[in-house]
């Protein structure tokens, strides 16, 4: 049986605010963590069908946001049966050591425009800061955040042996993260 991502929870600081950072909760069936990669130099979408968020943010105190994301990579879905048959194996993912990959920012910050954070993505045991840019819209109880992240697979270990060509698949791999969320009570 496939491992339920479970969440970490992250102690994040109020550093002497007044206000505190919201905590939010995901609406799977309308949130998407989805990537855009290239093979034999075509653009191909994918998705991870199964995450998990710890999501503390608020616009008024970025020093006390941050996010902790666990994502379960056996349920990646690229669309082709022959590429999703690859992923499991150890040039790949290797389902079998590595079921999960977690993202986590403790830095927040404003933008021109939107936001980022910054924080260490580990796939493979191979962490890695990666910058996430977002947009944050809230109303009332509710909010989205739409963003995108650009890393460079070769340096998490996925795509090993023939695959580590770019001719076949390209290296960089395009994050979009769409979330429909929900303010914690």
């Amino acid at each position: 049986m496939r491992a339920t991502a479970l969440m970490l929870l992250a102690g994040f600081g109020v550093h002497g605010s007044v206000l505190a950072a919201e905590s939010w909760q995901i609406h799977h069936d309308d949130s998407h963590l989805r990537f855009l990669a290239t093979q034999q130099g075509g653009e191909f979408e994918g998705h991870f069908g199964e995450f998990a968020a710890d999501i503390r943010f608020s616009p008024d105190d970025l020093d006390a946001s941050g996010f902790d994301v666990v994502i379960d990579v056996t349920s990646v879905d690229t669309g082709s049966s022959q590429r999703d048959r690859e992923l499991p194996t150890a040039d790949w993912f290797f389902f079998e050591e590595y079921a999960e990959a977690t993202y986590r920012a403790d830095t927040v910050r404003a933008t021109d425009d939107g936001f980022e954070a910054v924080g260490d993505l580990t796939i493979r045991d191979h962490t890695r800061e990666v910058v996430l840019s977002f947009d944050w819209e809230a109303d009332g109880d509710r909010a989205s955040m739409s963003g995108e992240a650009v890393i460079d697979r070769t340096e998490f270990g996925v795509g090993q042996g023939e695959w580590e060509d770019p001719s076949a698949v390209g290296h960089e791999v395009r994050v979009l993260v769409d979330l429909d969320l929900s303010r914690e009570p």
